[in-house]
């Protein structure tokens, strides 16, 4: 028990939270294209409290999926676009909306994104709680750093 606790006090370096975070994106946009796109399975005709029509499914649906361009520009360029208390919200923003995604797929007994999104929303949740995976450049962003001389 000891050894996971020293563990989770440990930050990660920074090559790892990029890669991570690529990964975890990649994971869920192949995942989302192919079972929403590929194989044209629905979502939820309901989506926000608002009916919506057939063509409009199609326009969420490649929205969700089109979410991978951040994390991919954010890797490729190591840039910083929030500060780390406004990192955290969004990604507090971002496992409530996986969460809320994961249950407006419709489920079918031969597909498993709905699943996949249902246990990928933990990843994000785990990173607002600890607040350990951003970046050590995106730490200082836009801080003024002031020194005290005695």
């Amino acid at each position: 028990m000891m050894w996971f606790i020293k563990f989770m006090q440990k930050r990660p370096s920074d090559t790892t939270i990029r890669i991570s975070r690529v990964v975890f994106w990649l994971i869920l946009v192949f995942a989302l294209y192919y079972n929403l796109i590929i194989q044209n399975w629905a979502i939820d005709s309901n989506f926000f409290w608002v009916d919506i029509s057939e063509s409009t499914q199609l326009y969420i649906k490649y929205a969700i999926v089109a979410l991978w361009i951040v994390p991919i520009y954010m890797w490729a360029t190591n840039i910083c676009l929030l500060k780390k208390k406004h990192m955290r919200i969004l990604q507090s923003i971002f496992w409530i909306l996986l969460f809320y995604i994961s249950g407006k797929i419709v489920e079918w007994p031969d597909m498993d994104v709905d699943t996949l999104v249902a246990f990928m929303w933990i990843f994000p949740l785990f990173a607002w709680i600890t607040g350990k995976c951003i970046t050590s450049n995106c730490l200082k962003y836009k801080e003024t750093i002031t020194k005290i001389r005695v």
